[in-house]
């Protein structure tokens, strides 16, 4: 009788010792790349479809995994999720990227350590792990002979990339329009643009809206004016009152031309001059006379921090040289934005620096990205000299339609 009891009880010992052991605690390491298994893939899936964490390339974890058995929880990093039976199916047996969490039974319950220097380096530090840098999604590629480059759903009150609708895809047959050019902010200049593209090819009529910039003498005799504050009278690109332009446009390049028109302009409607207060010399502007030919060179197939439209680029246009980058709906963590910096060369104009940042609505569904906003700052030199700040004001963006991406299709 004896031997049959002591046989249970070990059978019993080795049964709890195992689930003991099946249930350990432990812990996947940020950054492990869930696509190298089965059971790491079911469980991006599952990170996905429930938006626990951000997962860089599509595979990679951004935050430690903590499976916390004898809480009953998985925490994922920012949030947590019940040991539900789909959780745990995944995670029993898992080996990868893993870190044993059963010697360190009082690691959940107590606060993490952190410096005094954590509210300066938290942005660096999500910046660098939500860091994505590629050219294209899974299951997807990208098409640079694409008609249909042009297309952009995004209509920006000041400056940036013309609004692209197209009539039919895949034949590139569509309208353009533009307040600004792509690389100028709010109120650096009065041009405005309405185009048709046809294929590779866009034709486009210019014209100005004075009210847009800073500042005509407005058919007065007041050819002089003392510097603005926060909306800079100088440094800025005055367009002529009808012109014409011609473009090329390539995924990687665009190449355009042109023409003036017809000017309106007489003695007593010029620009205002703003002098430098120290040396007495007008500051410069650029006003927009003659034949011009421009051209971008870009990165059209990058994704860049969740944005497929993200661009570097180097570009020409009325005789300015730009360097830049732009990039629309960019994600880290859960906050979506809008980032734009362009540098525009001496010559023309002085040196100056544009940055944007645009804050996305928090609103779910379409509203979630539909309408942008945030603060647009110009740098550059100021009558007093120096470099500073020209112009401080706000820009927005609107999304119009939920057109499909002009990269990926």
């Amino acid at each position: 009788m004896k031997i049959p009891v002591l046989i249970f009880l070990i059978l019993i010992t080795i049964f709890i010792t195992d689930k003991a052991s099946a249930q350990s605690d432990f812990l996947i390491q940020a950054g492990c790349n869930l696509c190298e298994s089965e059971k790491g893939k079911l469980l991006r899936d599952y990170i996905a479809e429930n938006n626990l964490q951000i997962l860089r390339d599509n595979c990679y974890t951004t935050d430690d995994i903590r499976v916390i058995y004898r809480e009953g929880v998985v925490d994922f990093g920012r949030k947590q999720e019940n040991l539900t039976s789909t959780l745990n199916i995944i995670m029993t047996g898992w080996i990868l990227c893993k870190e044993d969490l059963s010697g360190t039974s009082d690691e959940f319950q107590k606060p993490e350590e952190s410096s005094i220097f954590e509210p300066l380096i938290y942005i660096p530090k999500r910046i660098a792990a939500n860091w994505s840098f590629r050219t294209s999604f899974v299951n997807q590629y990208r098409n640079l002979s694409s008609l249909d480059y042009y297309v952009n759903p995004y209509f920006q009150v000041f400056g940036g990339d013309p609004l692209g609708i197209p009539f039919a895809y895949g034949s590139g047959v569509g309208l353009t329009a533009a307040f600004g050019t792509s690389y100028s902010g709010p109120m650096e200049t009065d041009f405005v643009k309405g185009g048709l593209h046809l294929a590779l090819f866009e034709v486009s009529v210019t014209s100005r809206i004075k009210e847009f910039v800073l500042k005509y003498s407005a058919n007065t005799n007041k050819t002089e004016d003392t510097r603005n504050t926060w909306l800079g009278n100088w440094n800025n690109l005055y367009a002529p009152h009808l012109g014409m332009e011609f473009a090329m446009e390539l995924p990687i390049f665009r190449l355009s031309y042109f023409t003036t028109i017809d000017t309106l302009q007489d003695i007593t409607d010029n620009p205002v001059i703003v002098r430098n207060e120290v040396t007495g010399k007008p500051m410069k502007n650029n006003v927009v006379r003659g034949e011009y030919f421009g051209f971008e060179l870009r990165t059209p197939n990058l994704i860049f921090y969740n944005s497929t439209r993200a661009k570097f680029y180097f570009a020409k246009q009325f005789g300015e040289y730009h360097l830049g980058f732009s990039g629309r709906e960019m994600k880290i963590d859960e906050f979506v934005f809008d980032f734009r910096i362009n540098a525009t060369f001496p010559g023309k104009r002085d040196f100056q620096l544009l940055t944007e940042l645009y804050f996305d609505s928090p609103w779910i569904g379409f509203a979630n990205k539909a309408f942008g906003f945030g603060p647009s700052v110009r740098f550059g030199q100021t009558p007093s000299n120096n470099f500073g700040i020209i112009s401080a004001f706000i820009n927005a963006r609107f999304k119009i339609g939920d057109f499909f991406d002009k990269n990926i299709y």
